[in-house]
């Protein structure tokens, strides 16, 4: 299949074995020429995807990561048509991000610790605060995300953040005035105002968006753990997620709820700075009956910020990052509690639990151990990785961006040992000595 650009009518062949996934609406193409790019193809073009595109197409997004070289916000950036000269409209270009994996890896304790043991607290408060920043980004221009929740939210393993599915945004026209809406939605991430409502016939607004972006800070923050989770107290089967937020049952409200208490498993809300537990406290209780009072993408960014400057690192684990107003260090106190399990654990213990290329693989990815320089203030520098742009727009099971194994130890061993078996010399034996010699002082 071949289509064009619109812009200047380049010719952009689309092979099936490019394909990087498939979803409801359409099919995503790796393009060789092309490395930084993607194609999204639709399964059946409408009308009202190429008025959407146009009017996104309007919108100068400045990405606020653009100096690191990151794509923060995955946007638009040329339409598809059938053929040069055509005003049929196929599908799109957007950047294609890479080395990143969904935002769930790195906030659920479980998989963080298989896949990224030595992304540490320090850095979910820096993925927090960047993810801010990306939504404040889009706001500051008026465009509503709608769907706000963890399957389009990426984060690399040096906590910059990537928003994807943008097509399914809310844009309003900068022409018409005509508003395309997001028609899709998770309950868990709604809020009260709009629980039951169809987001197909609703516009949404800013003060939608703040309420589910809270809701992310908070699982970042608190160990995966949902804001409305909690102990049912009542008789009968504990309600739904939706039923809770409906009811605005917070269990860490100023004046707790009867119905719900704390689940013993998450960590105490109280370890958070307490501004950063104000600010939750205004979005989930003042915020319930009043929308208007819920914190900005702004203000989460600022708080955030002053929240990073106000981390002590514990004694025993260096990893081990929390506010100073904490007398004891609270993720000691979480590891005795979850009988040794350590949920940031040592690069020590880390070096010692997982098998030698694991470990190796995961040092390698590490930010520096202080960011203290002007880039660390936005964002660490990006990684390049192999890139899995099926998410951006495209919903898929699976892991989306999973860790490249190192080629370059597996093809230097693998060389020196065929080099000995042909030649059978002394020769061959003094090689692989200094390629093991040469491998065993890589840096971590």
């Amino acid at each position: 299949m071949y289509l064009n650009r619109l812009t200047n009518g380049f010719l952009i062949e689309l092979r099936e074995n490019l394909i990087l996934g498939v979803g409801g609406e359409g099919k995503v193409f790796a393009l060789p020429p092309a490395p930084d790019l993607v194609a999204k193809v639709y399964h059946s073009p409408k009308p009202q995807h190429e008025a959407k595109l146009r009017a996104m197409l309007a919108y100068a997004v400045t990405d606020p990561m653009q100096d690191l070289g990151h794509t923060s916000i995955a946007w638009p950036v040329d339409l598809l048509v059938s053929h040069a000269g055509s005003a049929k409209v196929s599908g799109y270009l957007m950047p294609r991000v890479a080395g990143m994996r969904p935002v769930f890896t790195f906030y659920n304790p479980a998989s963080r610790l298989r896949e990224c043991p030595l992304f540490g607290y320090r850095y979910l408060l820096r993925t927090a605060r960047n993810l801010a920043t990306a939504v404040q980004t889009l706001h500051e221009l008026g465009i509503v995300i709608g769907d706000v929740n963890e399957s389009n939210i990426l984060v690399s393993e040096n906590a910059l953040v990537t928003l994807v599915d943008t097509d399914s945004f809310q844009i309003k026209d900068k022409h018409t005035s005509e508003i395309y809406r997001c028609p899709v939605g998770k309950p868990q991430f709604t809020p009260p105002e709009l629980q039951g409502l169809s987001f197909k016939e609703i516009n949404r607004s800013i003060e939608h968006d703040l309420f589910g972006l809270a809701i992310l800070l908070f699982q970042l923050l608190m160990e995966g753990t949902h804001p409305f989770d909690g102990v049912y107290q009542g008789g009968g089967e504990p309600p739904l997620h939706e039923s809770r937020i409906q009811a605005g049952d917070f269990p860490y409200a100023r004046q707790p709820r009867k119905l719900y208490q704390p689940k013993p498993s998450s960590p105490p809300f109280e370890m958070l700075s307490p501004a950063l537990q104000a600010l939750f406290r205004q979005c989930f209780e003042d915020g319930h009956q009043n929308p208007g009072l819920r914190p900005t993408a702004l203000v989460w960014r600022e708080m955030l910020a002053e929240a990073e400057t106000r981390l002590t690192v514990c004694a025993k684990n260096p990893q081990h990052h929390f506010a100073n107003h904490n007398l004891h260090c609270p993720w000691c106190q979480r590891t005795e509690k979850l009988g040794g399990r350590d949920p940031f654990p040592s690069r020590e213990a880390v070096r010692q639990g997982l098998p030698e290329r694991k470990s190796k693989a995961a040092q390698a990815t590490l930010p520096p151990r202080n960011p203290a320089s002007a880039r660390a203030a936005v964002g660490l520098r990006a990684k390049a990785a192999a890139a899995a742009a099926a998410a951006q727009g495209v919903q898929t099971s699976q892991p989306l961006f999973p860790a490249p194994a190192p080629q370059a130890e597996q093809v230097g061993c693998s060389g020196c040992i065929v080099f000995v078996l042909v030649l059978g010399s002394w020769v061959g034996i003094i090689l692989i000595f200094l390629c093991l010699l040469v491998f065993s002082r890589r840096p971590f």
